[in-house]
């Protein structure tokens, strides 16, 4: 009888414990010494609530120079806290230098934020625990799969419950999933799940962020049976454990960390996977604004100098054994890993220290790092031992042969534009005495009602009447017509809604003047200069020959008084009405394409991925809608009936309009008031700097890519000297839809790091122009992955390599 009691309470164990529900919590710290972290106190402050609560645990993501100081500052509780470091109580699930939001910065940045993050971490915590991603802010991003595991990272967590002013991730899913990336690496992750709300009657948070019953209530109603909750507090909080230690404040829930969670407490294996898309991403800033703008702009620019600067001192290292300062590439790398950071793009009027605002920090740092870039560009371009007569030459740091025009400078005086051939990842050495300048054309046509300029690929006509709209775009090679005569907007018109006149303002409602500023066999450029509100604008058109890219800048002396936004609010709102002027970009000043394609579909790069959008529209005014309306730096709109497309590049990330019935439009500026009330004024010139590409096909058949990666990337000239012409490629993955994001030296070693921007898994070749003596495939920090097929051909190496489309592979290069 004892048996079989025994066996009917095994059983009711078993039976028990198969339905049994268990709450738990992840607590955790965010911030840093650029970011609220009391330097003095805050250190010894958390070593004694770890002191004094040994069950409970937390996560941290704090910044990870804060370390540096705190180590000078109080040495006694550094030491402390290393300890405590060391054990299981604590774990880094943000070590990123500048914790960046990620969406918004291109994926070599996203790289390099994690690579020199985790290198000041481990210098001052060798052994804590590095496994699980985790935020305060939604700084994610879709290429989070691919690149998270080269990292070291196992596991991934979605959640921002307690920090969502600057937006948040969508809901999907229940207690554990498998995340899948772009390239299709997945990665064992903790989502916002399906049943995690935004809470009511807040613009920050989602239901996750403390032990309420009605979150885990409707975790459980889900059907899960360990769900879990979180906050990370901002550093300086005192509150210690966040949900309290006692048992009436606890209600059975459990602290954990993230790491032991997954691994122990969690199902363990997901029963669901999900593919990670950009548009699970919804961020909420202040698009448009000028500051942002600004700030978007100069991170940009210096997102493709610094690789540019390793790529030629890699160049020269491969030629003639230079060695650049690496203390001057990593400073450059430092100062934008800090402008990069979330504070400087959602309060990046807040004042930071002495030298001012986050703001005004950023053109700092991007000034210094622009700097130090471009004098590695000038030592490494002059490393060179050359003789024989003047001469220019041409640097391409990208991974395929290009055929462009340059305009530059000779050491004669002269300005020449000059069409050159440059092979992949070399340059191209051409005596000046060769080089002879574009003859002038005068083939610009201007008249009282229109312009027509054209080249070899387009011909383009301007309504000077209506403000220099076009109103007529055509392809030469098959007679395509983009302008469609009868639409509601016309291309290139710039239109908002304006406060003072309590309405939507075009620039097509005044004429418009034009001038000529070049007219040459190669290069054609007009400036077209109007009025919109009584604020004066000037938009430019560049087109070169040969070149696909049609080049617009478009300039609005703007000033404080001018508010364009959604001004058409009432004058009491509703307490309930979390409308704001600053969502719906559709009343931003923006510059509107619409286009006669039919039945059209619309792409838009994301950092190392591409996303064919599901959206019905951009549009939306409740903080508890946001969607994804961002634009990296190509969008491509496709028609799916005559297979033609209109690619649209911008120099910086901003948002965009696009609906069933209304156009796609660049945001240009927002004025107005912002979050926590914050007036974004505008405060002089606004330029918008962007292009055009009209093409047949698909984005991966046109290579969109590529063309925005040569528009950011551009070719370097420089003087020379030389007797006769001379090209020589260090690197070529021509006829590869790969992208050389990153070349860089460790002494006598070459790491180049590839994307497939493009194209599919089949193995690709790629050459080098080297006796290569071994070639590995490493990680993101260095690890060995696997070794690369390699043959030799006469002087040059050529390697075997196959990734998935969206993948990115470093590899390490042994040179003889």
């Amino acid at each position: 009888m004892k048996r079989i009691s025994l066996i009917v309470t095994l059983l009711l164990t078993v039976y028990t414990a198969s339905f049994a529900q268990q709450k738990y919590f992840v607590d955790g710290f965010h911030g840093g010494v650029y970011g609220h972290y009391p330097l003095a106190t805050y250190t010894q402050f958390l070593v004694d609530q770890m002191n004094m609560h040994p069950n409970w645990y937390i996560g941290l993501e704090i910044e990870p120079e804060t370390w540096d100081t705190v180590k000078v500052k109080t040495p006694e509780a550094y030491l402390a806290f290393q300890k405590k470091l060391a054990t299981d109580q604590v774990e880094y699930t943000n070590p990123s230098y500048g914790q960046s939001y990620l969406y918004c910065i291109t994926g070599e940045s996203i790289i390099r934020q994690f690579t020199y993050g985790i290198k000041k971490i481990r210098e001052h915590f060798p052994s804590v625990i590095m496994k699980t991603y985790s935020v305060e802010e939604p700084c994610f991003t879709s290429c989070l799969p691919t690149l998270l595991p080269q990292l070291g990272f196992r596991y991934a967590v979605l959640k921002c419950p307690n920090t969502c002013w600057g937006g948040y991730g969508a809901a999907f899913g229940g207690e554990l999933i498998n995340l899948v990336g772009p390239d299709g690496t997945s990665i064992v992750s903790v989502p916002r799940y399906a049943c995690e709300d935004l809470e009511k009657k807040s613009v920050w948070q989602t239901t996750a962020w403390g032990n309420n019953d009605y979150y885990f209530n409707a975790c459980f109603d889900y059907g899960m049976k360990n769900p879990v909750g979180m906050t990370y507090q901002d550093a300086g909080w005192t509150n210690g454990p966040w949900i309290g230690v006692n048992e009436r404040r606890l209600k059975g829930t459990q602290y954990t960390r993230w790491t032991k969670y997954i691994e122990e407490q969690s199902i363990g294996t997901p029963i669901e996977s999900h593919r990670y898309s950009i548009e699970d991403v919804c961020p909420g800033l202040m698009w448009g604004s000028q500051v942002l703008s600004d700030i978007a702009q100069r991170c940009r620019i210096t997102e493709y100098l610094i690789p540019r600067a390793e790529k030629m001192a890699a160049m020269a290292h491969m030629v003639n054994g230079f060695n650049h300062n690496q203390k001057n590439i990593d400073e450059a790398w430092r100062q934008l890993l800090l402008s990069q950071h979330h504070d400087c793009w959602i309060v990046p009027y807040n004042r930071l220290n002495k030298k001012g605002t986050w703001a005004e920090n950023v053109t700092l740092w991007t000034t210094s790092a622009n700097e130090l870039s471009d004098e590695i560009i000038k030592e490494a371009s002059l490393s060179y031992i050359e003789s024989g007569k003047p001469a220019l030459k041409i640097f391409n740091t990208a991974g395929y042969a290009r055929k462009e025009v340059v305009s530059t400078s000779l050491s004669d005086g002269r300005f020449v534009n000059v069409e050159v051939e440059v092979p992949a990842f070399g340059y191209t050495i051409i005596p000046e005495d060769e080089i002879v300048d574009a003859k002038e054309t005068n083939t610009i046509k201007i008249n009282k009602k229109e312009c027509i300029i054209e080249n070899d690929l387009y011909r383009i006509a301007l309504d000077l009447k209506r403000g220099g709209a076009i109103k007529s775009l055509k392809k030469k090679d098959d007679g395509f017509e983009y302008v469609d005569k009868r639409a509601e907007y016309a291309l290139g018109e710039v239109r908002g809604y304006f406060d003072a006149y309590h309405k939507f303002m075009s620039s097509v409602d005044s004429p418009a003047t034009v001038y000529v500023v070049e007219d040459n066999e190669l290069v054609k450029t007009i400036v077209i200069e109007g009025e919109i509100a009584g604020t004066q604008f000037q938009q430019g058109i560049t087109l070169i020959k040969g070149d696909p890219i049609i080049h617009c800048d478009f300039n609005i002396n703007a000033n404080e008084n001018v508010k364009v936004g959604d001004f058409t609010r009432p004058e009491k709102k509703a307490k309930d009405d979390k409308r704001t002027t600053f969502y719906d970009t559709r009343y931003a000043l923006s510059v509107m394409l619409p286009t006669a394609m039919k039945s059209t579909k619309l792409y838009k790069n994301a950092p190392f991925d591409v996303c064919e959008s599901k959206l019905k529209d951009t549009f939306y005014n409740d903080w508890d809608s946001i969607k994804h309306n961002i634009v990296l730096e190509w969008m491509d709109l496709e028609s799916t009936s005559d297979n033609h497309s209109l690619a649209v590049f911008t120099d910086r990330t901003t948002s965009y309009s696009y609906g069933e019935d209304y156009p796609l439009a660049l945001t240009a500026l927002y004025a107005g008031p912002g979050l926590w009330g914050r007036n974004y004024k505008a405060e002089g010139p606004v330029d918008l700097i962007y292009c055009l590409v009209p093409h047949c096909g698909t984005w991966d058949e046109a290579r969109i890519n590529q063309l925005s990666t040569c528009w950011h990337e551009h070719l370097i000239p420089t003087k020379a000297y030389s007797d006769k012409r001379v090209s020589k490629s260090l690197i070529s993955a021509d006829g590869t839809r790969f992208e050389l994001t990153s070349v860089t030296t460790e002494g006598d070693d070459i790491f180049v790091r590839l994307f497939n921007a493009s194209g599919n898994a089949d193995k690709q070749q790629v050459t080098v122009a080297a006796d290569v003596k071994s070639a590995i495939e490493v990680d993101f920090l260095g690890n060995e992955v696997k070794g690369v097929e390699m043959s030799k051909n006469a002087d040059k190496t050529v390697l075997s390599i196959a990734m998935p489309r969206f993948g990115v592979h470093t590899y390490k290069l042994q040179i003889k």
